[in-house]
C-alpha cells in the first residue's frame, strides 16, 4: 500500500499551504528559544513534513508502527539531522520531557475513540518539555455528518475538486459512530456496489487515474481510520494541553483538516502562548 504513497494528494497528504502553516508555528517556537537546538517528534513518515524547512540544526525522529511504511515512504535518514523508527505512539522509545516539538498528520485517525485518542495524547505529553508544542493536521467529522448518498450526488454533480476529496468525504460519511470508526473495506464494498464506470468518471472529471484506482487498496483490508469531532477531539486534547489554536483552510471543507497547534498542560507563562495559526488553502 506505501508503494502507491505518491498517488496520493490533497486531502489525504498536507498541501503546500498546509505545510506553510505547521514551518510558521515552528519557526515561531524556534524565534522563543534562540540559541537551543529544536528536537523534534513525526508521529509517522508523512514525506511533506520531513522535508519541511526545519531550524537550523534541528533533530527529527519519525516514529510509525508498520516497518513497510517506514522502508517504503520515509525520505531517508540523514546523520544528525533525521532518522525514523519502528514504534507504537502510545509507547513512545522516548525518555520523558526530551522533544520540543511534537508534529503529525492525521494522527488521532489512526488510533480508536476514545481509549486510543487518550493514550496518544497522554504519550505525546509525556515526551514533551513543560515549554514544547504539539503541531497537528487533523481530520474532523463536520458539525452535521453527511450521508455517503448525498457524497454521490455530489460526485455525479461534478462539484468535488479531486478524488482524494471525494475518498475523504465518503469515509467520514460512512463512519456509524466515533467509537466503531470506518473500516476501509466497507467503503470499498460500497464504492464497488454502485458499479461507477471508472473510464466514463475519469473522461469527465479530469482526476488522475491512479488515485481513482487505489480505492481498490481498501479491498479487503481491516484497516479501521476514526473521524472525531472537534468537539470529542479538544475533550481528550484539553486533559493534556492547553492554549488549544485551530485553524481550517478557507474553503468548503476546509473544517475537516484543521491545524491545531497546543501547549503542554501546565504551561502558564503568558510569553510563550501560540498565536493563532495564519489561514491556509488547499
Amino acid at each position: 500500500m506505501c508503494g502507491a504513497y505518491s498517488a496520493l494528494g490533497p486531502p489525504l497528504v498536507p498541501s503546500s499551504a498546509d505545510i506553510g502553516s505547521m514551518e510558521s508555528a515552528v519557526a515561531g517556537w524556534a524565534a522563543r528559544h534562540p540559541g537551543r537546538r529544536l528536537h523534534g517528534l513525526l508521529l509517522g513518515v508523512t514525506q511533506r513534513i520531513a522535508q519541511m524547512q526545519w531550524p537550523r540544526g534541528s533533530w527529527l525522529m519519525a516514529a510509525d508502527n508498520s516497518l513497510p511504511m517506514v522502508q517504503g515512504v520515509w525520505p531517508g535518514n540523514i546523520p544528525r539531522r533525521r532518522a525514523a523508527v519502528v514504534a507504537d505512539w502510545r509507547s513512545l522509545p522516548l525518555s520523558e520531557s526530551s522533544c520540543d516539538i511534537v508534529i503529525g498528520d492525521g494522527s488521532f485517525s489512526c488510533v480508536g475513540y476514545p481509549h486510543g485518542f487518550r493514550a496518544l495524547a497522554a504519550e505525546a505529553r509525556r515526551v514533551l518539555r513543560r515549554d514544547g508544542m504539539l503541531v497537528l493536521r487533523c481530520y474532523v467529522q463536520p458539525s452535521e455528518q453527511e450521508r455517503k448518498e448525498e457524497v454521490i450526488e455530489d460526485l455525479y454533480r461534478g462539484v468535488i475538486p479531486s478524488f482524494h476529496w471525494f475518498k475523504l468525504r465518503l469515509l467520514m460519511a460512512m463512519q456509524g459512530s466515533t467509537g466503531r470508526g470506518v473500516a476501509v473495506d466497507e467503503v470499498y464494498r460500497y464504492w464497488a456496489s454502485r458499479n461507477i464506470d471508472e473510464t466514463a468518471l475519469i473522461a469527465q472529471t479530469g482526476w488522475d487515474a491512479q488515485g481513482i484506482r487505489m480505492m481498490e487498496l481498501y479491498r479487503g483490508r481491516d484497516t479501521v481510520h476514526t473521524f472525531s469531532t472537534m468537539a470529542e477531539l479538544r475533550s481528550v486534547l484539553e486533559e493534556f494541553f492547553e492554549d488549544i489554536a485551530i485553524s481550517a483552510p478557507p474553503h468548503a471543507f476546509g473544517e475537516r483538516c484543521p491545524i491545531l497547534v497546543a501547549l503542554p498542560r501546565g504551561t502558564s507563562r503568558r510569553s510563550s502562548r501560540v498565536s493563532r495559526v495564519v489561514e491556509c488553502s488547499v
